[in-house]
């Protein structure tokens, strides 16, 4: 794979050609995600805090992506936008066990129900963490909101919160959109949206959808076929806008989303390569417990896929929002209902000859992890009441219901022996039913003390109620839990000439959870966790033409819900284990050469750390940590602390750059567009180990826009073809003995390749 300094040349090189050759509308304040300073002016307008605002006069960290920015980038994935966000990470099993991390506050338990990083689209949480697609839906924007949000939009936004944005119905005038897109790999899709005014300025409909198909990249060598793509993703919906009088608005929006994915390539690791960690003896041979240094990267996999499938499931969102402006303020309610449900049974073992071996009775090494009641609904209610007018001071307040459902439950099975094509046998069961309901109280009053200095306060008080119902034990796993908490925050800023100076405290909060394979311990529950984070940015304009923002922030986690040990027993479960740590600095720098030409310099520095006050369940066994484990000789220990946290990044840069050449030919504009991403190395575990290397990506697009609303691209995804693990998790191999014997083996999951294609379009 070339170095980050070679792919960097590269990206320069490329538009040094393109300004050598072309010319084309440099749409920066778009393409950015940012407002550019040009000279055609505009801002991105944002809903971040609950109402319209310019981006860059919100006093907090924010990257907004226009619909045209995610067009110029290829920016079709959470994966695709962690490329070009500062501070965000993410890492999925394709569109399974989605785990966005804004700062390094990493999602400890990968499987859990909750994350950390809520997701949203049009302010309408999403309570299920698989298949998170939006490729094909109507997008405007994307808005990635950095920090605790729990204040205005509540749950299970503890470090921050990403918003899809759809467009709205017009009653201005028909319009609409028309998309193709064909590549390599058998890349297929066609999506789009037609906006229809009704009855003059009172009605508007809009309607929208997309279909796509893409192979994979990565060779499956056990069938021949590729894998990592999707069979099918499709998408249908529309909303309706209706405005009987300048006071009065309301919009009905409902979607459908269906995914057939393959699963997520992924190579194991053979116990047998491991060489660090602790030592155990077992059949007469040594084995060390972990594998440790640099993963290697493959470009092939071997996988089962007779029986072994990817995610397959649907999710639907369904909307009502009506505002009323009577003056003083105006009263907006939202009421939402979403569904989803997703299976999926992945193999974990990748190795042809694992079906013929014992592991235990008559279950081969053949293991799968299986999802079987992935599935969610959630109703909930807003009403909220918004200040009118530019007086000194802005306030909202708001009450919020919600009643949710999440089934999550997850099994680890094993293959009959020398039955390739039989279902498998589950032999570890864990989770159940989560229902949550609960009501919020909250609001924020935002007061100008001068005509430069603003001080803004948000607090939201929130009463939940946990019910739960689970598997994994001999008996019905049945809880209850409540809680009741108080999440502010409080924000200053201060205006110079041409810049933005704000700090702000916040305080994020999860509740707790169930370990339905604890019923009847004292660990069968566990407490929520919080953070205290502390920020400090400007925003600012310093010269003509360059756009300079940044940010330094401190975070503060406590009682963070990790894996550990029961005493005197092999039993792993969730519970609240110690704090950790996380500080550092973000930037984003755009700057217009001239109308034609910008580019755009982004990135984050941080350090993630445990304290010294956690104790890893996870690496317990395999560190000898544990009462009754076959380790030999123990060669590490499961006190993680100054260790950085595992799954995280601690360094990211992007760099983006596009020309326009207008009237290439009467009526022909052309552009060019190239991006470079890095995200410096995770760690797979807390012991950091291993290490899964750094990701470099370069693309690249070039088009032709002619007519009125035509274009048509040529682009370039991952164009040096390099080669990176997207994923690794460490885990304990059940075929060998663990837990007693502290065996693992790492699952490594190889990045898409090199994909290009050619996308037309045409909007009216």
């Amino acid at each position: 794979m070339k170095t980050m300094h070679t792919q960097l040349r590269a990206s320069i090189s490329a538009l040094a050609i393109a300004y050598a050759g072309l010319s084309l509308p440099a749409m920066a304040q778009e393409l950015t995600g940012a407002t550019a300073a040009n000279d055609e002016g505009g801002d991105i307008i944002v809903t971040a805090r609950r109402r319209e605002e310019s981006l860059q006069q919100v006093p907090l960290s924010i990257s907004a992506f226009s619909e045209e920015t995610l067009q110029r980038t290829g920016t079709a994935s959470l994966a695709d936008l962690a490329t070009q966000t500062p501070g965000l990470a993410f890492q999925d099993s394709n569109g399974a066990f989605q785990a966005p991390v804004i700062r390094g506050i990493a999602q400890v338990d990968q499987v859990g129900a909750q994350g950390n990083v809520g997701v949203f689209v049009d302010g309408v949480y999403l309570n299920n963490r698989s298949g998170l697609e939006f490729g094909l839906m109507d997008i405007a924007r994307i808005e990635v909101v950095k920090g605790p949000q729990s204040a205005l939009y509540g749950r299970n936004t503890f470090a921050g919160a990403i918003n899809y944005v759809t467009r709205a119905p017009s009653t201005k005038a028909l319009s609409g959109a028309l998309i193709g897109e064909i590549g390599d790999y058998g890349r297929r899709k066609i999506s789009g949206s037609l906006n229809v005014p009704v009855v003059g300025d009172m009605l508007a409909v809009r309607a929208f959808g997309g279909y796509a198909s893409f192979d994979g990249t990565i060779l499956n060598r056990r069938d021949g076929q590729n894998i990592g793509g999707y069979d099918h993703r499709y998408t249908y919906g529309g909303s309706l806008l209706f405005t009987p009088s300048p006071e009065f608005t309301l919009k009905l929006f409902g979607s459908h989303t269906d995914q057939q994915n393959d699963q997520g390539p992924l190579v194991g690791t053979p116990v047998s390569s491991n060489n660090c960690g602790s030592q155990v003896v077992r059949g007469g041979q040594t084995y060390n417990t972990f594998l440790c240094g640099q993963l290697p990267t493959y470009t092939n996999v071997n996988m089962d896929t007779t029986v072994g499938y990817g995610l397959r499931g649907y999710s639907d969102l369904f909307y009502g929002q009506a505002a009323y402006d009577f003056g003083p303020a105006t009263i907006t309610a939202l009421v939402s209902h979403t569904k989803a449900s997703f299976s999926s049974l992945i193999d974990t073992t990748a190795d042809p000859l694992a079906v013929t071996q014992v592991s235990a009775g008559t279950r081969s090494r053949q293991q799968y992890t299986n999802s079987v009641g992935d599935s969610s609904t959630e109703t909930s209610v807003d009403v909220r009441l918004d200040s009118n007018g530019n007086g000194p001071l802005q306030w909202t307040s708001g009450f919020y219901y919600f009643d949710s459902s999440v089934s999550d439950v997850l099994e680890l099975s094993g293959s009959p022996v020398n039955q390739p094509t039989a279902q498998p046998i589950a032999f570890s069961v864990r989770g159940g039913n989560l229902a949550t309901s609960g009501w919020a109280v909250y609001g924020s009053a935002a007061y100008e003390l001068t005509d430069r200095f603003n001080a803004q306060l948000e607090v939201r008080y929130n009463d939940e109620v946990q019910h739960f119902g689970g598997r994994g034990s001999a008996v019905a796993a049945v809880g209850r839990q409540q809680y009741r908490y108080v999440t502010p925050r409080l924000t200053l800023n201060y205006k110079l000439d041409g810049a933005l100076i704000y700090g702000s405290v916040a305080r994020g909060y999860k509740t707790g959870g169930f370990n339905s394979n604890a019923f009847g311990l004292a660990q069968f529950t566990y407490g929520p966790e919080t953070n205290w984070t502390y920020e400090l940015g400007v925003k600012s304009n310093p010269v003509r033409n360059l756009q300079l923002n940044a940010t330094i922030f401190y975070i503060d986690w406590k009682d963070i819900q990790t894996q550990v040990q029961i005493p005197s027993s092999t039993l792993s479960v969730v519970q609240n284990n110690g704090g950790a740590k996380s500080y550092g600095v973000e930037m984003d720098a755009t700057y217009n050469f001239t109308r034609d030409l910008f580019v755009r310099v982004s990135g984050t520095k941080l350090k993630p750390t445990y304290n010294n006050d956690v104790r890893d369940g996870e690496v317990a066994a395999p560190c000898g940590d544990i009462t009754g484990t076959q380790i030999s000789v123990k060669g590490c220990s499961y006190a993680v602390g100054g260790n950085q946290l595992a799954r995280t990044t601690d360094f990211q840069a992007a760099v983006s750059g596009g020309y326009t050449l207008r009237d290439l030919a009467p009526g022909v504009d052309a552009y060019v567009q190239a991006d470079y991403s890095y995200q410096a190395s995770k760690y797979s575990d807390s012991l950091n180990f291993q290490s899964q290397g750094a990701i470099e990506l370069v693309n690249l697009r070039a088009g032709v826009q002619l007519l009125d609303g035509m274009d048509v691209s040529v682009w370039a995804k991952n164009l040096f073809d390099a080669k990176y693990n997207a994923r690794a998790t460490v885990v304990g191999s059940v075929a060998d003995g663990s837990p007693l014997s502290g065996i693992t083996y790492t699952r490594i999951y190889p990045g898409e390749r090199r994909t290009w294609g050619v996308t037309a379009s045409y909007r009216f």
